[in-house]
């Protein structure tokens, strides 16, 4: 191995994949031992997409970050007539990755692939075990997604989430971001932390003898539960006087803040930075959420009781919400269900009064601990 490398990264594209990862390459800048390795380090994505943008936020100043968009196709489970042509022609797209990953892998001279998931990684992997190349696999699920478990077959080295996802793995827990750590003299001091002048004045002046619910669902198929929430809150008395909501709405959602301009108990964000996020977290008693892991083990590390919703379709999330049912008590609310709305009033007013005790565990270093042992892999 060459005394420094060229690294290449491939992981997903939302909020709870991309800056966890921008996290992990703070973490190695921050850390000599690591960046002086380092010659290159390449993003392998699509165009215009938050990765594209976020990665272009880094800037090193050991080693050089670049950008490169290729080409990729994915594979759609729907059965109508539009997904199938779709599914043929991303059949071609998909081939064009290989060869566009192939060369990059060549022409950069990469020496290790790092993956985390998501279909335009798949290209990448396939065409660096066609080199023989090094490849690290994160999994976050506790049911690896496909592009996972094709790249399991060729890592070097499998780190997982939660334990038993595949048969050779190392359990390390989720890859989380620093920033949603501060410390005990920004804890003693949170109203004076650098965050939005009008999350700053909403903070400030609410009841903190009320339950403080976080939301967090992002996902822009998920109108029908803020319209859901919306109506269960504005039917119930209790959840009117005795809660507090924060909904953080995603960019994509905007359209659903008029659903609850009327209601002096709820506040929405459409995008908040990691500081807000851990704010909220370290502030909230309750969060209502889908069944991502990194959502999930975010909350979790502040104590927060959590109310889980998994999406419908997905095997993934159920196995996740159960986990976290089975391991910390917490709640899983079938949407399926046809008393949805009911149960899912239910379970919040079942928490009318409830307050939270934050545990004093180093979250820092539980932090650091999955990021170390992944870049003792990846980096040496």
């Amino acid at each position: 191995m060459k005394s420094k490398l060229n690294i290449v990264m491939a992981w997903w594209w939302t909020w709870w994949h991309v800056f966890p990862i921008k996290s992990l390459i703070d973490f190695i800048l921050s850390s000599p031992q690591y960046s002086c390795k380092i010659k290159n380090l390449y993003r392998l994505w699509e165009k215009h997409s938050l990765e594209q943008k976020t990665f272009h936020n880094i800037k090193p100043s050991t080693f050089n970050c670049k950008f490169i968009s290729i080409l990729s196709g994915k594979y759609r489970r729907e059965t109508p007539l539009k997904s199938r042509l779709k599914n043929i022609r991303d059949i071609f797209l998909f081939i064009a990755g290989i060869f566009q990953s192939l060369f990059w892998l060549i022409y950069l001279r990469v020496d290790v692939i790092f993956c985390k998931w998501w279909y335009v990684a798949l290209p990448v992997v396939l065409a660096g075990a066609i080199l023989r190349k090094k490849i690290i696999v994160h999994e976050s699920d506790t049911h690896p997604w496909l592009v996972n478990r094709v790249a399991n077959r060729f890592a070097y080295k499998t780190f997982t989430g939660f334990d038993w996802v595949f048969d050779s793995w190392e359990t390390v827990g989720q890859i989380l971001s620093d920033e949603i750590v501060v410390s005990s003299k920004d804890i003693q001091n949170w109203s004076k932390t650098l965050i939005q002048d009008n999350f700053k004045k909403i903070i400030t002046n609410l009841d903190r003898s009320k339950t403080w619910v976080l939301v967090t669902w992002w996902s822009q198929w998920s109108n029908r539960l803020y319209k859901s929430l919306q109506k269960v809150i504005s039917q119930s008395q209790s959840l009117k006087s005795d809660f507090i909501f924060f909904f953080v709405l995603g960019l994509l959602n905007k359209d659903i803040k008029t659903l609850f301009k009327d209601m002096d108990n709820v506040y929405t964000f459409d995008f908040v930075s990691q500081k807000e996020m851990w704010m909220l977290c370290y502030l909230s008693d309750i969060a209502i959420t889908r069944a991502g892991t990194t959502s999930l083990a975010e909350q979790k590390l502040y104590d927060m009781k959590i109310l889980m919703i998994p999406i419908p379709w997905t095997h993934d999330q159920y196995d996740n919400a159960k986990y976290y049912v089975q391991k910390y008590k917490d709640i899983m609310i079938d949407q399926r269900d046809e008393q949805f709305l009911t149960k899912l009033g239910m379970s919040i007013r079942k928490f009318k009064n409830f307050k939270k005790n934050i545990s004093s565990i180093d979250r820092l270093e539980q932090i650091w601990k999955a990021k170390q042992i992944i870049l003792k892999e990846l980096i040496g």
